[in-house]
């Protein structure tokens, strides 16, 4: 006979199961908006009820790295605006990126843009946390590549990628989940960025939205789901909550096509500055 622990974490497994199927029977029934922006860049979104009744907002982009060029924009001194750095940098495109000090500007993890480590002090400065686990990779023909987190000193030593994003957690990796730690970030629903790789030279780049009661946001565990039933086969976290925004030229509201959070409305008024972002050209 099986013994009462047993049955439990039977029972318990059984039930993340029929949780999972759920989800991803849910994601399956999502009904999207396309439009086609440009060559290589298609924008889809959905204002949905997941389930019947978990109010969701997502927009993302797929992008085809044959036709479209990702990169990095870093301001280390000033903090801006996602819809701003993007019209500067001339993009057709572009989310938040990494993880920054809101009151002081500047990443608080390793960054390198345009081929430059723009603050030096990469020992002291950026120091790694749990929730820290991986990171983007773009190299010098312009692919993508999702990564494992490694050291400060690997990264200041490489010349094949002038594009370096430490971020996280890392959520997918060769089509397997990554673990992921038991911390507020991972396990509360938030707004969330992500990008993933779809492979033959397509990214997903995703906003959810969050924080109100047209969109609730995600915890990480179901972003993964989410991205998994994209078919991605790595996939990453960026920066989420206020600072979750997707920019796309010529749209209206200044470009913002999600809904922003930091001003505690569903609207395209909320967004926060942020230290840098992703663009597509």
């Amino acid at each position: 006979m099986l013994s009462i622990s047993r049955i439990c974490l039977l029972i318990i497994l059984i039930s993340g199961w029929q949780n999972l199927n759920a989800q991803l029977d849910g994601f399956k029934k999502i009904r999207w908006e396309r439009e086609k922006i440009a060559p290589g860049l298609t924008w889809k979104s959905s204002h949905t009820l997941l389930n019947d009744s978990i109010a969701q907002n997502i927009n993302l982009l797929i992008i085809n790295l044959r036709k479209r060029k990702i990169s990095l924009v870093y301001n280390p001194l000033e903090n801006m605006n996602t819809s701003k750095q993007a019209e500067n940098a001339g993009a057709i495109a572009a989310v938040n990126a990494g993880f920054f000090n809101i009151s002081e500007g500047g990443s608080v993890t390793y960054i390198k843009s345009g081929g430059k480590i723009v603050d030096t002090d990469t020992s002291g400065k950026w120091i790694r946390n749990v929730n820290m686990s991986g990171s983007l990779l773009i190299d010098k023909s312009g692919h993508v590549f999702i990564d494992q987190v490694r050291t400060n000193a690997w990264y200041d030593g490489q010349t094949e990628y002038p594009e370096i994003l430490v971020t996280g957690p890392h959520l997918i990796s060769a089509k397997e989940k990554k673990l992921l730690p038991s911390t507020p970030l991972v396990i509360n629903s938030h707004p969330r960025t992500a990008l993933g790789n779809k492979g033959n030279h397509r990214i997903i780049i995703i906003t959810i939205d969050g924080r109100t009661d047209q969109a609730k946001g995600m915890t990480l565990s179901e972003l993964t789901n989410l991205m998994l039933s994209l078919r991605c086969h790595d996939a990453v976290n960026l920066d989420g909550g206020g600072s979750t925004t997707m920019w796309i030229c010529c749209k209206p509201y200044e470009g913002v096509v999600n809904m922003p959070c930091d001003n505690k409305k569903f609207d395209h008024a909320g967004e926060r500055a942020v230290s840098d972002i992703l663009v597509i050209k």
